[in-house]
């Protein structure tokens, strides 16, 4: 019987194939590499121009002026001045203590403690479940009273 054999001859492709395929690949990672390390975040981020917002125009505080010339305070100014504050979250021990969620002037609410003060000559000085009182001073009687919207039994 005859037997036929087929004989491959190395030809120096052959021998350096799998030699420059593994020089590519280390090419390719090398220059990966090379691409994102040039890139990387460096500590000085570009700088992006400043936006530039107007500020809100703030009516000037007559009541001195008022005051001095004999005026007295009407109830539409203290009514003015809680529609300011909206109360949307309490947590209120039996004591008065604890904290509350207000938002003032539209802007997002934020949590204010017992004794804080919400803005220069408005403290938040007691609460109560849904309710908040809100004085010129800690001490002092409370001027304004706070109630939460909605119904009173939503826990």
């Amino acid at each position: 019987m005859l037997r036929s054999q087929v004989v491959f001859r190395s030809t120096p492709l052959a021998q350096s194939g799998p030699a420059l395929v593994s020089a590519l690949l280390w090419f390719a990672l090398a220059a990966g590499l090379a691409y994102w390390v040039m890139h990387f975040p460096r500590e000085n981020p570009v700088v992006l121009p400043a936006v530039t917002t107007a500020a809100p125009a703030q009516a000037a505080d007559t009541s001195h002026m008022g005051r001095v010339l004999g005026q007295t305070q009407t109830k539409a100014v203290v009514l003015a001045e809680t529609s300011r504050f909206q109360l949307l979250g309490v947590i209120a021990s039996t004591s008065g203590r604890g904290s509350a969620l207000i938002a003032t002037d539209g802007q997002p609410p934020k949590a204010w403690r017992v004794g804080q003060a919400l803005e220069e000559g408005v403290y938040l000085q007691k609460l109560a479940p849904r309710q908040a009182w809100l004085g010129q001073s800690l001490s002092g009687p409370a001027q304004w009273e706070l109630q939460m919207a909605g119904p009173a039994n939503t826990p």
